[in-house]
């Protein structure tokens, strides 16, 4: 699945959203006002209208910035025309630099800010000589004022803190997740060089994230395959099995001792609603293994079955209160992987032998002796997030040789935090000279060609899916 460039697609989205919202003239004023007086209910009340809730702050972030532009065309008439260089920067950071050591002075420009006072602004911007600057320090001041009003009309959203047992500060934007993992010993810290890091995910993933959302009752996950605005689907599963605390009983007397044995807690699962609106748990179901059955903290979600075909997804967090007033969380990128590698059903080796006349004849299980010619390895072995692919030949009492071919280079290697190394993805031709390499004896070998990808299966990195292919070969001197 190609993932278009990360920036086009926010606008797009961004666009889309607005779009949407201007579709209804009766939302859009009332989102509007509701801005302006900072009303956070009646803002999101205007944006449910066209269901575009979840997507508060590119809403709110339109209108402040429309607005403080209106604005500042007005605190700042005649803005100064000039060439922005490296000298204008140096004299703009000059003159306002020295103003905002002064909490002061800081705290009544935001309040001229706050009152929209034009008549206090121009005798602030003439006190202080900044007429050139003027136009620049009201963008500047107003954009701080956008994040504040923004923070206060759009709370904090539903979300999803950790994918498969990595936190989401540690997912980038193509949906690849490093290490370490939380318990740090499902996933190691990435070591590109030695093929860990730059981790697609399989398999059961485990979902957890937290709701901001005091008085939420239900909650559900869905996922799109269309990319961050497309259409989206709860996900599905079978129950969800987790435990709750039991505190140890004292012992009857006259028992001296405590009572000693396993955990005290009792295992309960939960479900999902059906019917024309599937996919939500009762928050009041979760258990204490889950996180326990109240709207803080960080909460398990649920265990995602994650689907084919392989490429990236994008999560939510829908979050809901009694009312059916509801709160998504951001998109959440994810890149899945649940097969290879390739080619199935197991990688390709071929063997040949290259004689000194140039012409060549198939080895298998073939007899070769110093002298006859060359040894052409022929290898296909690759995955879209290939972790290592390691060549080597082994022969008794456990001797194992690494694979080179004459020009030294090693037939093994790594992706070396390459994403776009596959590995060998058309057969590749080799030559290699065994008996220039004074580890190899008279021996019977299997020459072994093993690939691993990077995936994160069930939560854990153990060198995701593996394969391997081989042929045999008598080597004497």
């Amino acid at each position: 699945m190609e993932t278009p460039d990360i920036s086009v697609q926010d606008l797009q989205h961004a666009s889309a959203v607005i779009e949407k919202l201007a579709a209804n003239p009766d939302a859009f004023n009332g989102a509007y006002n509701a801005f302006i007086a900072s009303d956070a209910a009646k803002f999101e009340a205007a944006l449910n209208v066209v269901g575009v809730a979840e997507h508060c702050h590119i809403v709110c972030t339109f209108f402040c910035r429309k607005h403080c532009g209106g604005l500042c065309r007005k605190f700042c008439p005649n803005p100064n025309k000039g060439e922005v260089n490296a000298a204008e920067m140096l004299a703009y950071a000059q003159a306002v630099g020295p103003l905002f050591r002064d909490a002061a002075i800081v705290a009544k420009l935001l309040e001229i800010m706050q009152a929209e006072d034009i008549n206090a602004w121009n005798e602030f911007i003439k006190r202080y000589k900044l007429e050139p600057f003027c136009y620049q320090l009201c963008s500047l001041l107003f954009s701080s004022q956008c994040r504040g009003r923004c923070q206060e009309i759009c709370p904090a959203k539903p979300l999803i803190t950790r994918i498969g047992s990595i936190p989401i500060s540690q997912i980038n934007a193509l949906g690849y997740g490093n290490g370490p993992s939380i318990p740090p010993f499902y996933v190691a810290p990435p070591n590109p060089a030695a093929g860990y890091g730059d981790h697609p995910f399989g398999g059961a993933i485990w979902l957890m994230g937290v709701f901001n959302m005091p008085a939420a009752v239900e909650y559900l996950v869905e996922v799109s395959s269309t990319g961050p605005g497309g259409s989206y689907n709860p996900i599905i599963v079978g129950p969800q099995v987790g435990y709750d605390n039991v505190p140890p009983q004292p012992p009857p007397p006259p028992v001296p001792e405590p009572l000693t044995g396993p955990p005290w807690n009792t295992p309960r699962s939960r479900i999902q609603s059906t019917g024309a609106d599937p996919g939500w748990f009762k928050i009041s179901e979760l258990t204490d293994s889950d996180g326990g059955r109240t709207t803080t903290g960080e909460k398990t979600l649920l265990m995602w079955p994650s689907p084919l075909p392989d490429g990236v997804y994008y999560l939510r967090l829908r979050v809901r209160d009694a009312l059916m007033n509801t709160r998504v969380s951001s998109p959440q990128v994810v890149r899945l992987d649940n097969t290879g590698p390739f080619p199935l059903p197991r990688p390709i080796i071929g063997l040949q032998l290259q004689k000194p006349d140039g012409t060549r004849v198939p080895l298998k299980c073939g007899i070769v002796h110093k002298g006859d010619g060359l040894i052409v390895v022929t290898i296909q072995a690759y995955d879209p997030n290939m972790s290592q692919i390691a060549v080597t030949a082994r022969g008794n009492s456990g001797l194992s040789v690494a694979v080179v071919d004459t020009s030294s280079v090693p037939l093994s290697k790594t992706y070396n935090g390459d994403i776009t190394d596959q590995g060998y993805v058309v057969p590749t031709e080799f030559l290699w000279d065994p008996w220039n390499d004074p580890n190899i004896v008279s021996c019977c070998y299997l020459v072994y060609v093993e690939i691993w990808d990077r995936a994160i299966l069930n939560n854990t990195y153990t060198g995701g899916h593996a394969n391997v292919g081989w042929e045999a070969i008598e080597i004497g001197f």
